[in-house]
């Protein structure tokens, strides 16, 4: 099984890319949080291998954490490759971390494919798991002092793609934080900007 896949970006659509390594293609499936980051021509998607009797599909993601949660994700009741796309298609990790441990029902029925039902089902699978899988993001919820919480979640998010935090302190300064209505759309646009 992969690990993970780099290679020359052959082609890119919305729900996949096609990476390009010694004449192979490899159709790799992945959320709109990784089609947005993908930027360069060579990439490195960390694999998720979805095998089925009648198929062998792989999953990319930007980083580990993603591909963490895609896991815990297909380990809940109900939830299959698709829906568990639609979800990290929707929100982000540190978005969906706070949803699941706050049980914000009213915001995860927003993902296409979940209602009240599976909301509350997938809540319960797993909150626990997400705590565990997901210690780095614990942080979330302790503020740093002179920080907001959209900016603290911002500098998290960034760290996580490499950035180093004093250039982000300086960047993330030079943006006005209070016209993000969300941490994704503050992630998106100061990576158009970097």
């Amino acid at each position: 099984m992969f690990e993970y896949i780099e290679g020359k970006v052959v082609n890119k659509k919305v729900d996949s890319v096609v990476l390009g390594i010694n004449g192979l293609g490899y159709k790799i499936y992945i959320p709109l949080s990784t089609y947005e980051k993908i930027k360069k021509d060579k990439e490195k998607l960390y694999i998720y291998n979805y095998v089925r009797e009648d198929a062998f599909i792989l999953y990319g993601f930007y980083t580990e954490k993603e591909r963490d949660i895609f896991t815990v994700l297909l380990n809940a009741n109900g939830v299959g490759a698709k829906l568990a796309i639609a979800v990290l298609s929707t929100y982000n990790i540190f978005d969906l971390k706070e949803i699941i441990v706050n049980e914000q029902i009213e915001r995860l029925i927003k993902v296409p494919g979940i209602g009240n039902k599976k909301g509350q089902k997938l809540i319960l699978d797993i909150k626990d798991k997400i705590k565990l899988e997901d210690i780095e993001l614990e942080g979330l919820t302790i503020k740093e002092k002179g920080k907001s919480k959209i900016e603290e979640e911002l500098i998290m998010a960034l760290q996580s793609l490499g950035y180093k935090e004093k250039d982000l302190n300086r960047l993330i300064k030079k943006e006005d934080i209070k016209k993000y209505k969300s941490v994704e759309e503050g992630i998106k646009d100061i990576l158009r900007k970097i």
